[in-house]
This record gives C-alpha cells, sequence and structure tokens, in this order.
C-alpha cells in the first residue's frame, strides 16, 4: 500500500530550492532549519542559507558560528542526536562582501578591471549597504549553491519583511537605482553623451564639470569626481548583472522551486501570511503553503479530577494532590482558552490555505539542537498530530 505524501514531505524530496518567507519572529529559521535537516535525512546533499546572524540556528546544527561558505554539520554530532542522515547536511550564513566581490570578478570584463571595481572605497560601501544588496546576493548565492552540483536541496532563510514583497522586488530595485538617468549622466564618458561628438559634447562635458566643481564646495572634496570614476568602471557590469538578474527571477519562479509562508497564530500575522501569499501567487512565484508555528493546542486531561490519577501516578505526596491538581487545572484552562483563540486564527488561514496548512504546536522549551529540529522537521512533515 502506497503512502501518500504530505506537500511538504513531497516537496523535501523533489524540490531544489524552499524558501522560506514572512514576517519576524515567526520561527523562520528554525523551520529552514529543520526542513534542510529533513532534506538530508530523505538523502538528498541539503545547504541552508541563512541572513539572520544570530548563532540560535548555528547552535542547532551543533556549529559554534557560521562562516561565508558552506560548512558540513559533522557525523559525529549527528551520531551523538541518534540520528544517521545518508546525505551530507550543510550550512552557511551570507557573507554579503565576499558574495559581491566573487560576482564582480566573475562578471568583470578583466582580472585588472575585477581589482579596480574591488579596492573603490565606493563599491566597499556599495557592496555592503545599499538597499537591495543584501537579498540580491542572498539568491545569487543560492544559484551558486545549486549550479555547484554538489547539492540536491537549498533551503533559504530570508530575511523578515516588513512588506510582502521587499525580499523579491529588492533585486529589481537594486538594478534600477544603478541604472537611473541621475547616475548614468554622472559616470558617462563625453563622447557618449551625444551622437555628435562636438560642440553639443563638449558643452554637456563643460557643464558636468561646472556641477562637480559647485558639489564639491559642499563635500569638501573630489566627491563625485572619485563616484563617477566607480560607476565608470562598474558599468562594465551592468549588463551581466541585467542577464544575471534575470536568471535569479527565472530561478525563483521555476517548477522546483517552492515558497512557505511563516507565520504564528496572531489575527495580524495571519493577515500579513494571506496578503503575501496573494501577492505571490498574482507575481507568479511558486506557493507551496503555509507553516504555522507556535500554536496552543487544546490539552487534556483538563479538569482537577482527571488530573489527580496522573498525579498520584507519578508519586506525588498525597496531601499535595488535590491542591496541586486544582492548580494544573487552572493553568490548562489558561492554555485551553489561547487555544481557542489559536484556533480563530487558523481556521481563517485555512480558508485560505486549505489543505497546504502545516501546524507546528508550541513546544515545551526552545529549539537548540538537532534532536529540537527533528521534533519540528517531524510536525512539519505530518509525521505527529496526524488526525
Amino acid at each position: 500500500m502506497t503512502i501518500a505524501l504530505t506537500p511538504i514531505q513531497q516537496m523535501v524530496r523533489e524540490a531544489r530550492l524552499i524558501v522560506t518567507a514572512g514576517t519576524g519572529g515567526v520561527g523562520k529559521t528554525t523551520t529552514a532549519a529543520a526542513l534542510a535537516l529533513q532534506g538530508a535525512l530523505a538523502g538528498r546533499r541539503t545547504a541552508v542559507l541563512t541572513i539572520d546572524p544570530a548563532r540560535r540556528l548555528a547552535n542547532a546544527l551543533g556549529l559554534d558560528a557560521f562562516m561565508g561558505r558552506a560548512q558540513k554539520v559533522p557525523t559525529a554530532l549527528f551520531t551523538a542526536a541518534g540520528l544517521a542522515p545518508p546525505a551530507e547536511l550543510s550550512a552557511m550564513m551570507l557573507d554579503m562582501r565576499a558574495t559581491a566581490d566573487e560576482m564582480v570578478r566573475r562578471y568583470a570584463p578583466n582580472a585588472e578591471a575585477a581589482a579596480r571595481i574591488v579596492s573603490n572605497p565606493y563599491y566597499q560601501a556599495f557592496s555592503t549597504s545599499l538597499a537591495g544588496t543584501q537579498e540580491y546576493m542572498a539568491v545569487e548565492q543560492v544559484a551558486d549553491l545549486l549550479e555547484s552540483g554538489e547539492f540536491d536541496l537549498v533551503v533559504l532563510d530570508t530575511p523578515p519583511a516588513t512588506h510582502a514583497l521587499d525580499f523579491l522586488d529588492a533585486p529589481e530595485r537594486l538594478l534600477n537605482a544603478l541604472d537611473n538617468r541621475a547616475i548614468n549622466w554622472l559616470y558617462r564618458p563625453k563622447e557618449a553623451t551625444t551622437r555628435d561628438p562636438g560642440y553639443g559634447a563638449r558643452l554637456l562635458g563643460k557643464g558636468r564639470q561646472m556641477v562637480f566643481k559647485s558639489l564639491n564646495k559642499f563635500t569638501g572634496g573630489p566627491f563625485f569626481e572619485d563616484l563617477a570614476t566607480f560607476l565608470q568602471a562598474f558599468s562594465s557590469l551592468f549588463e551581466a548583472f541585467r542577464v544575471s538578474s534575470r536568471a535569479v527571477q527565472a530561478l525563483l519562479r521555476a517548477e522546483s522551486t517552492q515558497f512557505l509562508v511563516v507565520t504564528a497564530p496572531y489575527p495580524a500575522t495571519v493577515r500579513e501570511a494571506i496578503n503575501f501569499r496573494a501577492q505571490l501567487v498574482e507575481r507568479g512565484f511558486p506557493f507551496g503553503g503555509f507553516i504555522c508555528n507556535r500554536v496552543h493546542l487544546p490539552m487534556t486531561p483538563t479538569t482537577a479530577a482527571e488530573l489527580r490519577p496522573a498525579l498520584v501516578a507519578a508519586g506525588v505526596a498525597s496531601g499535595l494532590v488535590p491542591p496541586l491538581a486544582e492548580d494544573l487545572a487552572g493553568l490548562v484552562g489558561d492554555h485551553d482558552r489561547m487555544a481557542d483563540r489559536d484556533a480563530l486564527s487558523l481556521a481563517d488561514l485555512a480558508e485560505v490555505a486549505g489543505p497546504a496548512l502545516q501546524v507546528v504546536p508550541l513546544l515545551p522549551e526552545d529549539v537548540h539542537d538537532l534532536r529540537g529540529l527533528v521534533q519540528v522537521g517531524d510536525w512539519l512533515l505530518g509525521r505527529r498530530g496526524a488526525g
């Protein structure tokens, strides 16, 4: 008898790229790590890439800290956790500067041009701080990991998105910012500013020099000339960036890519998740489902009378059983009221998601090791809580 796979089980076995997306504080990082671990357990060479500098994911995977390259989780750590994945699991944190430098070396016309760009102070600021750079570099890094042939599955933990499409739109915004008319005016050589290389070009060249001279009075130095020099050198990469951006956008829309929208059972975050899903679908990105983390599930037993036998069996002194049972029943009641609240949010989510919704309960303690990630993974893949 063939057992039907849940959507996320099938995703872990077949997808090449899984993107966990959503607002901050909903458990995207833990979800990404748990999915990556399940990929390795399913026999797929898997890498998880995070943009979150927090140490919790590294520690959960048994690593002291992330590096800007893929690090394999040591076999000894799996053995200590009672696991024996048939494939390797690697993890890394995005190193924006290293990724940007690699892109420059790849797309520059020659090594000398690449060295000139990389050593420019304006490039050093651009590569780590310009809006959209982080997101652009993240997807470039994912593409590199997949093209390397070393991994069957890559899981990307995206940065928190205050607005649904911040992450998806950022690469295009970055390219637009670098290729607008004002910046073109700064770096374009005089002979390229007009088809007439005579008086018109000379006039425009003189006009630009006058503007630079005036602006330099405010900056205290040849700021704009230096910036123009950098942009002129960097302009040789624009077309390569545009080609790469189109390839990246194609990767994000490929059938082998799946977006999972991660949320928590609160009305505001659920509304944001539903809106995110709508915009993903509208823009042609493959939506794989919702994951709702930290959900309060109803508890049993719930009354003091039902709790007393369990306390007796646990060896609690007979004189303590009645008051302890009453106190515990009160705590269970508080928990179940929160479970009722969460159920309302889940109902709103389920109305949109249908079967594409997986619930992960609020666990007794934070996930801090491989065993905890396995527990989360079991819920994600529908192995626990079914029925």
